[in-house]
C-alpha cells in the first residue's frame, strides 16, 4: 500500500562538466539535458555562445 507521508529517497543531481553535486538551494542551469552548477556557469555559457563571438575589428574576417 502505498503511504502518501512517506518519503522518496532523493537522487543526487550531479554537474554535467565537473561532476560535482548540485545540493538542495543551490542555483543550477538546466539546458539541452544538462545540469550546470553555478561554479560551471561561465565555462558553459561561453561555450554555447562561442558561435556568436566577433572580434571588434575583424568582424568581415570570421
Amino acid at each position: 500500500m502505498h503511504n502518501p507521508l512517506r518519503r522518496r529517497p532523493r537522487r543526487c543531481l550531479l554537474c554535467s562538466l565537473c561532476g560535482g553535486e548540485i545540493t538542495e538551494g543551490e542555483s543550477y542551469w538546466y539546458l539541452n539535458g544538462a545540469s550546470v552548477c553555478e561554479r560551471c556557469f561561465c565555462d558553459f555559457a561561453r561555450g554555447e555562445l562561442a558561435p556568436y563571438r566577433q572580434i571588434r575589428g575583424r568582424e568581415a574576417e570570421l
